[in-house]
């Protein structure tokens, strides 16, 4: 039709120009752009009102199928919607135009069947209504015998005609796509007029242009987190004793809960608070299982299954861990740990005496918790932080830049939660200073070592390491002493276990910083179980950065969370 047009005014033009050299065609060309334009919209609105029809049959399907809804995005041009079944509908910006018969659905009160209409009423072929679901599918789905219609503009009446065959066959509504003796150049869609996918929680609704509303179920996931315990970690229970763990839930409908054979489970769910208690078995209990896996089957009020599990493990002994918290401080005085930090983080007097120097007065005990307990070792005639130790420390710096001596009691690592930088988002943890090579430069006499302060041998069972910012900028980018970590390089911690009678635990253990096989980015769980029971853990650090005269990497690491095992 625009060809036709511009055939037209092109030779109305060639004619006015033959006859008369001064003829002015600014008006026919501006008519014409006009024209072009007006067609490439009612293009756009006959484009857009199709997509809306799919993707009103697509709504309507996905409530017959109990289908739901994942998300709406939203951009310029309208809405993409994704349903639960993997598929999505696009739906156009929502204005009317173009004087666009109104086509939308309605659902029958006598058979419950949707079915589309047209001005308001039913939309009749041959007899029949047009349905808007199919009805002959198995299982659940949709039937393939609903009907989508399609729309345009008849381009020599002017007038919007419907198809409810694929195109084949068209009949007129006898609405005229023109307002005012023109075409009309408003763009958009008149079926689906709105789409609130934000002021409920659980549904989206979708308005059409003759005022109907359909809401479709939101896909809701079951959120289940027990609090404190983490999908690598294995819960270790006392025999023949409970715990119990706060548990945040929401969007659950019904679960299911699976145990091995002997141990109890049971969650218990209220408005004030969710909690799961977990017993194992007793020892005697021949035909129990001694570890094993917790799992829960969840189901979301809109279907969804999930599974969460836990492991769990019987054991003949608790876990006490030393969070270096004060609120966690079973001894006397308050916020002790705290007062363990020193300030300047270098040369501070806690750490390197009132002189700055030493000897320092620096010791640290977990009384009536884990007993661990710490001593400067006496380095070089002195006790100061420089020869060697373990410092308690709440200091973060993220900036590699920052990474020297200067700061060198900050972890690189920060919560992003709590803004702390000890594990599990906690303000507080210890930073170990200290190595000794076989360089034949390095006079470390003593290495920096926990201890029980009891005198009872016990094991360790864990603890978590994490990176101090000085050790992270030097690996990385090197400094005056040291050039950065080769990519085949390695710096790493060992630690050597020490029995009741003073003697060496054979193997000592290894934790890997920094390897070939790539480097810690958070905190970082160090099982020191294989040690068995020990009186005292010496720690050491090792690597194969030298610059001349030995080990030439920042000797740090930070720990935090130590758990030890009583029987």
């Amino acid at each position: 039709m625009k060809r036709l047009f511009r055939t037209v005014l092109t030779a109305l033009i060639a004619a006015a120009m033959g006859s008369c050299s001064m003829y002015d065609d600014t008006e026919l060309r501006d008519r014409l752009d006009d024209l072009d334009g007006k067609l490439a919209s009612l293009e756009e609105v006959v484009n857009g009102i199709n997509s809306d029809i799919d993707a009103l049959q697509r709504i309507i399907e996905a409530l017959e199928a109990e289908v739901t809804i994942d998300k709406v995005e939203t951009g310029e041009d309208g809405y993409v919607i994704y349903f639960s079944d993997g598929t999505s509908a696009r739906i156009s910006d929502g204005t009317d135009g173009a004087d666009a018969p109104v086509i939308s659905v309605a659902q029958d009160e006598t058979d419950g069947l949707w079915y589309w209409t047209l001005a308001g009423n039913w939309l009749i072929v041959d007899g029949q209504r047009i349905k808007a679901q199919g009805i002959d599918g198995e299982d659940g789905k949709p039937g393939t015998d609903a009907v989508a219609p399609q729309v345009r503009i008849n381009p020599d009446s002017k007038e919007w005609e419907i198809s409810v065959d694929g195109g084949k066959s068209w009949e007129s509504t006898g609405v005229v796509a023109e307002g005012g003796g023109g075409l009309s150049s408003t763009g958009g869609s008149c079926i689906i007029v709105g789409v609130d996918h934000e002021s409920s929680s659980y549904n989206v609704i979708f308005t059409l242009a003759d005022g109907t509303e359909i809401s479709v179920p939101k896909t809701i996931s079951v959120e289940f987190e027990i609090e404190g315990v983490s999908a690598e970690q294995t819960e270790e229970i006392i025999y023949g004793k409970s715990r119990t763990y706060n548990v945040r839930i929401s969007g659950l409908l019904n679960h299911i809960i699976s145990k091995p054979t002997g141990w109890k489970v049971s969650l218990s769910i209220s408005e004030e608070n969710n909690t799961l208690a977990i017993t194992a078995p007793p020892k005697d209990n021949a035909y129990a299982e001694t570890e094993g896996t917790v799992g829960f089957q969840l189901q979301s009020i809109t279907g969804q299954m999930s599974i969460v599990t836990m492991s769990v493990r019987a054991v003949d002994y608790e876990l006490r861990v030393l969070t270096f918290e004060d609120e966690d401080y079973k001894g006397d005085g308050k916020g002790y740990w705290t007062s363990l930090v020193d300030s300047p983080q270098y040369g501070g007097p806690l750490l390197y005496g009132e002189s700055g120097m030493g000897p320092a007065d620096y010791h640290w005990n977990d009384e009536g918790n884990t007993f661990l307990a710490h001593d400067m070792p006496e380095n070089f005639g002195t006790t100061c932080y420089w020869s060697g130790g373990h410092a308690i420390s709440n200091y973060v710096d993220m900036e590699l830049t920052n990474g020297d001596y200067q700061h060198q009691l900050a972890v690189y690592y920060k919560d992003p939660a709590t803004g702390f930088g000890g594990h599990g988002g906690s303000e507080n943890f210890c930073v170990h200073f200290g190595y000794k090579d076989d360089s034949g430069f390095n006079m470390t006499e003593n290495l920096p070592s926990i201890y029980f302060v009891d005198d009872v041998a016990r094991v360790v069972d864990h603890m978590y390491v994490m990176w101090t910012t000085y050790l992270a900028n030097c690996v990385s980018n090197g400094n005056g002493l040291t050039k950065p970590l080769d990519p085949d390089g390695y710096v790493k911690i060992i630690a050597t276990g020490y029995d009741e009678e003073g003697a060496k635990v054979e193997p000592s253990l290894e934790f890997s910083l920094a390897s070939a096989d790539g480097q810690i980015s958070e905190w970082t769980k160090w099982d020191l179980s294989a040690l068995g029971k020990v009186l005292k853990i010496e720690f050491n650090m090792t690597g194969d950065s030298d610059n001349g005269y030995g080990f030439s990497q920042p000797a740090y690491f930070c720990y935090d969370d130590v758990a030890v095992r009583f029987e």
